[in-house]
């Protein structure tokens, strides 16, 4: 490993800390010029192995890595009870390449957890219903001196209301079968209709165990593998900063002339054991931030004013990759078969926003999402009020979002949409195209007449 640091930055740092209580004087004042200070690693390797008995294992490596700022220009003004340093550097310019980070652990199974999760979710509300059901069943023996024959009884007699919850969940139906239980089955309704019926034991107080949940809480530990690899990374900017500083008023301002991030070929990877089939995989091609000309100030105690600048975000070639095991959890699977997935890949080939500010009063926007499933693309202007309020009010002034629906589940879920709505899209050809006028947090689907949203 080669570790090349310049030390400079740190001595002159020193020196001018060591400076700073000289400036109790009427008016001091100290300028320092760094021409280019930074560090610099090659071929660093590092494994660590820490102390326990489950044999766990973690390693990095990266074959380049530099840190540095240049033209650093600092100016420090103190005036009575002004204290006004002005920063200006180049930087911070990172660049990174080849970064790999694994790690072989002993844990639980996060996919079977997940599982459970949504099981118990999904038994929530027809536990509470059996409960409630087990108490009506209990007042109406006080009250009768016998107990019911049907839930119809319960409900006739008006021990239960179906209007109020938990009964007003048309995904589940209850029977009795008394002394014995209570059971709760799947509703056509439901879109998980193969669910286990829940079975409350009404002599014992108590659910009986669901098999399926038993033998998935009775899942061991798990050998996984993680590993995340990054090919470059790439951060570099330009910016001046001048603060004023007194017990009564401070603020600041912050230029900009660029700044910008690159990631290139990155991905992540979770391998429980030997079960290829749910190995977890998240890579991305491409990922990047550019922002040039931005110019904000504000107050400490304030919220921050922008006053100019464009910023783009863009993702390229985004694809997860999900365990099939989670795969074919019915929310999951449902949500796939939607949208026309049927390897339990998702992707996304372009992200893209681009905002630009042209005053501290009006700007434009554009966003782009490119899937498989769906196209959409936003683009409009709009107007920004930012002054004696503490959050930022956004106003879209013709703004469009044109939507082309690819999947056939996505193109159903609309016209459904549209049903339960109401509402009438308009559109162009195959897209949906919704103009947007209004604050942001007023725009309100259920006004969507035709194609405008007020």
């Amino acid at each position: 490993m080669k570790n090349r640091t310049n030390l400079s930055f740190f001595f002159i740092t020193l020196i001018f800390a060591s400076l700073i209580p000289l400036l109790g004087q009427d008016q001091s004042k100290i300028e320092t010029t760094i021409l280019s200070s930074g560090i610099y690693i090659e071929e660093f390797q590092l494994n660590y192995l820490p102390q326990s008995d489950n044999n766990d294992k973690y390693s990095l490596s990266l074959d380049k890595f530099r840190f540095e700022f240049s033209n650093v220009n600092i100016n420090y003004l103190e005036d009575y009870t002004i204290l006004r340093p002005k920063l200006e550097f180049i930087g911070p310019k990172v660049s990174l390449q080849n970064l790999t980070l694994s790690a072989e652990v002993y844990k639980p199974d996060w996919i079977t957890n997940e599982k459970l999760k949504r099981m118990y979710k999904r038994q929530s509300i027809p536990k509470l219903s059996a409960e409630a059901i087990n108490q009506a069943i209990i007042l109406y023996e006080t009250d009768q001196g016998q107990l019911p024959s049907s839930m119809n009884e319960l409900i006739i007699k008006k021990y239960i209301t179906l209007s109020e919850k938990p009964f007003n969940n048309v995904l589940w139906n209850y029977s009795l079968d008394l002394p014995r239980k209570i059971i709760a089955k799947p509703s056509k309704n439901n879109p998980i209709p193969k669910e286990n019926s829940i079975i409350y034991d009404f002599t014992l107080k108590k659910f009986l165990t669901d098999p399926v949940i038993d033998s998935l809480e009775r899942v061991p530990f798990l050998p996984w593998f993680y590993k995340i690899e990054v090919n470059g990374v790439d951060i570099n900017s330009s910016t001046k900063l001048d603060i004023k500083y007194n017990k009564i008023d401070s603020d600041f301002s912050l230029i900009m002339e660029h700044g910008d991030l690159e990631i290139n070929d990155a991905s992540f990877t979770a391998l429980p054991g030997q079960k290829n089939e749910d190995k977890t995989i998240i890579s991305l091609r491409e990922f990047s931030i550019d922002i040039s000309d931005l110019i904000l100030d504000g107050n400490y105690d304030s919220t921050l004013i922008f006053h100019k600048g464009e910023g783009q975000f863009k993702i390229e070639d985004l694809e997860i990759k999900i365990p099939e095991d989670l795969g074919k959890e019915p929310e999951f699977e449902a949500f796939l078969h939607q949208i026309g997935v049927w390897n339990n890949s998702v992707s996304i080939r372009l992200a893209e926003a681009k905002i630009k500010m042209i005053n501290q009063f009006t700007g434009s926007a554009l966003l782009k999402v490119h899937t498989p499933f769906i196209k959409a693309v936003f683009n409009g202007n709009l107007s920004f009020r930012q002054e004696n309020i503490k959050t930022p009010e956004i106003r879209f002034h013709n703004a469009e979002l044109t939507i082309h629906p690819i999947a056939l589940g996505i193109k159903k879920w609309i016209r459904n949409w549209e049903k339960t709505k109401r509402i009438s899209l308009k559109r162009k050809g195959p897209a949906v195209v919704i103009k947007l006028n209004g604050t942001l947090n007023r725009l309100d689907l259920k006004s969507v007449k035709n194609i405008t949203i007020f």
